[in-house]
């Protein structure tokens, strides 16, 4: 049976403001992870709480699905899990958790879905609600791009502010993890299952012992498969504006003849102030965060200048782009013709920036070679 279900799906619930939900289908059966946003009172203020529940399911014959949410842990909405204290406090004003919900929807097309819910609890009445879900298709960025010569860009490259990271890209994609791009979306499925599986390969081959039980040996071994072409919930960042033209420009048959590369600029210091660098990855909050990982057996961190981006969700320009209200304008674009690839390698082969450069080793060495004597 196809994978009809499989994906993040984010929408409104009558029981709060927001829910995220993010599904696994194999077969009929269904598994995943929901995050409820609510609304609760606090030492007499009003917060929003996230409640995180694990879900199991099936496709039914008709193309209903069916079934139960458990819940799991409470948070803030930031992803810290409620102290005992505001545990207490929020059940002295009267909210109580569910004992269990269940669940029943159906999808309208590809990527709508609304379900009812209906939740018991230990001494309130059952209550009863809807949720609406869309799950965003492919598409490209909706980052305005600003039309550019390959002279003016180096130029322009200049100009740009200190704290700026940079992305090159061969197409104006919108900006997206390798994870999320495969379609998946339950990060801790992810973590349980195919993470030890990937550790136990990888050491098997490395100089250096990967341990996905301490989280620094875990960011180094997702820094290190994100650089060789494992998907991961990383997106590759670079301090220099030349480094992401390499990789916008770089595969020629990515390229469209008659299209534009894109490069993104994203003002990540900025970003950092507000959001800091502490990026927890089981939580079940929204989570756009810039990190720092160990490039632990990763020659190509230093050479690249990469800089790192961890997200859990799917669509990171509608997390980033709301916050330019107050921060100023966060993440601008600009595209820059293909046909200028040629004349724009040349000019970055000057700078330093080619294959061989950029990856150390034997890689790095053959496709250098390749397009010095097979151009």
């Amino acid at each position: 049976m196809t994978e009809k279900f499989t994906g993040q799906w984010f929408g409104t619930s009558s029981a709060g403001p927001a829910v995220l939900v993010n599904l696994a289908q194999e077969g009929f059966a269904l598994t995943g992870r929901v995050s409820l946003f609510e609304e609760a009172d606090i030492a007499g203020q009003n917060v929003t709480v996230c409640l995180w529940y694990y879900f199991e399911g099936k496709v039914q014959d008709d193309g209903f699905i069916e079934g139960t949410a458990n819940l799991i842990s409470i948070h803030d909405k930031l992803g810290s899990l409620l102290t005992k204290e505001n545990l207490e406090a929020i059940q002295e004003a009267g909210f109580e958790f569910p004992n269990e919900t269940t669940f029943r929807g159906k999808k309208s097309g590809d990527y709508e879905f609304s379900a009812e819910w209906t939740s018991s609890y230990p001494t309130k009445e059952t209550t009863r609600g809807q949720i609406i879900l869309e799950r965003k298709p492919p598409s490209d960025s909706n980052v305005t791009h600003e039309e550019m010569s390959w002279n003016t860009f180096k130029e322009h490259a200049l100009e740009q502010k200190e704290g700026t990271v940079f992305r090159g890209q061969a197409r104006p994609w919108r900006l997206q993890t390798s994870f999320h791009r495969t379609g998946h979306a339950d990060l801790i499925a992810y973590l349980d299952r195919n993470i030890p599986e990937l550790e136990n390969h990888v050491n098997a081959y490395s100089r250096h012992a990967y341990n996905v039980l301490d989280d620094r040996s875990l960011g180094a071994l997702l820094n290190l498969a994100q650089h060789h072409g494992y998907p991961t919930p990383l997106l590759d960042w670079t301090r220099s504006p030349y480094v992401a033209a390499f990789f916008a420009f770089e595969d020629e048959a990515s390229l469209l003849p008659d299209g534009s590369i894109s490069i993104f600029m994203f003002d990540e210091a900025e970003w950092v102030k507000m959001m800091g660098r502490q990026a927890p990855l089981r939580v079940p909050a929204v989570m756009v965060k810039m990190i720092e990982l160990p490039g632990l057996g990763n020659e190509r961190v230093l050479p690249q200048q990469a800089m790192t981006m961890y997200s859990n969700v799917d669509d990171i320009e509608a997390i980033l782009q709301p916050q330019e209200d107050t921060a100023g304008q966060l993440l601008k674009a600009v595209s820059i013709p293909a046909a200028e690839r040629d004349k724009a390698m040349r000019d970055l082969s000057l700078m330093g920036i080619t294959w061989g450069s950029m990856f150390p080793g034997l890689d790095g060495i053959c496709k250098q070679l390749s397009s010095r004597h097979f151009k």
